[in-house]
């Protein structure tokens, strides 16, 4: 009944809705949790985890997906405060508040696993982002899809990446909406940014003690890389713990890689990133802000055009980027036609959505190039080679 009943199942339209996408008024986007018991069996079969945890539906306009995404919470209540297992094999630990079965967002009915390859690339990066685990899913033993097991993006999650205290947390979102904590501090450092000039060093020097410069420019390179037009405006979060600095997430990135654009490796997601006139959704002034003042400042459009720089002669190579995206599809190649069978797809419309990432890593460090060297007056570009007659005596960095 928490599922299906008419009247208070979750997951169903229910009695009052409108008939339109994404079907606001329907259950499905009331804000209801309730108890489930929760299986969790390791790829060999083995029985890894069990009890009772709190399930609620998840996620924003893809609610209208057949197959919605569920927020899973272990709580004392229902009879278990944490999820204790190492679910991702990436993180050290192994207890979890939350997770989530996320149904890939705006990629549903197409790869379904954009979202992982593109923050999987943050590895190693200042940029937070979520573990992700395929899974094969039954809803009452009936069989429900693959879905993409995340680690859910909270204070907790945040406090077990780093080490902090949870409680001193500040989580914002977009326009500075309070996730956990307060914005207090954000709204003094987002006032005073809009009134200082940036290429003013003491002005500069006084934001960079509080932004964690280099956490900033790889999100907003990524973001910009990847051509995502679902963000700044939305899908926009932002973290810092006690008087630590202010670092990024990266997430929900569904709309990039050329979701609904076969040519999105042509976009200048540069301009776009930097508009100072924007709609209110996908890139209004407030969200474009900090970057465009930013950019006054000498060192960081420096550093901002290296880290470009580093990033396209690294994770952003086509065959290390395009490596990513096999890896990953390879890994759910056994599970993906079941799924596609389950929800009436074709494997042929999965494998041209899969192509087409492929086809924007393969194009777009070229038009990239151009657009920045536009952007900051940049001349033209230098082929360099080098050499090391020893490899174990040291290492070279260009940029």
């Amino acid at each position: 009944d928490y599922l299906w009943d008419e009247d208070i199942g979750m997951y169903v339209y229910g009695n009052s809705y409108q008939n339109q996408l994404p079907y606001f008024g329907a259950n499905f986007w009331e804000d209801w949790e309730y108890p489930f018991t929760l299986h969790y069996f390791d790829t060999d079969g083995t029985l890894a985890w069990q009890g009772e945890a709190g399930a609620k539906i998840f996620g924003g306009w893809s609610r209208a997906a057949y197959q919605r995404s569920f927020s899973l919470f272990a709580r004392q209540e229902f009879g278990t405060g944490k999820f204790d297992h190492k679910f991702f094999d990436e993180r050290p630990y192994t207890e979890f508040e939350s997770l989530v079965l996320r149904n890939s967002g705006n990629d549903w009915a197409y790869s379904m696993i954009r979202d992982a390859v593109m923050t999987s690339l943050m590895e190693g990066s200042r940029v937070d982002y979520q573990a992700c685990k395929p899974v094969a899913t039954y809803l009452n033993g009936e069989y429900w899809g693959f879905y993409n097991m995340r680690e859910k993006i909270s204070e907790h999650f945040l406090a077990s990446l780093h080490g902090v205290d949870p409680e001193e947390i500040d989580l914002l979102e977009n326009d500075a909406e309070v996730k956990h904590g307060n914005n207090t501090d954000y709204i003094a450092l987002r006032t005073f940014i809009e009134t200082h000039p940036m290429a003013d060093s003491a002005n500069y020097a006084w934001v960079t003690d509080q932004v964690d410069e280099t956490s900033f420019i790889q999100y907003q390179v990524a973001q910009i890389y990847y051509n995502n037009q679902d963000w700044p405006g939305n899908n926009n979060r932002y973290w810092k713990a006690g008087d630590g600095e202010w670092r990024w997430i990266l997430f929900d990135t569904d709309f990039g890689v050329g979701l609904f654009d076969a040519y999105g490796y042509l976009a200048n997601t540069l301009e776009f990133a930097t508009a100072t006139n924007g709609p209110s959704w996908p890139n209004p002034p407030w969200s474009t802000l900090f970057l465009r003042r930013f950019l006054e400042n000498d060192m960081f459009r420096r550093d901002f055009i290296n880290a470009f720089a580093d990033a396209m002669n690294s994770v952003y190579l086509p065959a290390y980027a395009i490596a990513r995206v096999d890896s990953i599809a390879d890994n759910i190649w056994g599970e993906i036609h079941r799924h596609r069978q389950r929800w009436g797809q074709s494997i042929s419309s999965w494998n041209s959505s899969v192509g087409r990432m492929r086809t924007f890593f393969s194009k777009r460090p070229e038009y990239m190039r151009s657009h920045i060297m536009n952007k900051f007056a940049l001349p033209e570009v230098h082929e360099i080679n080098t050499a090391i007659n020893d490899v174990e005596a040291g290492s070279i960095r260009v940029n």
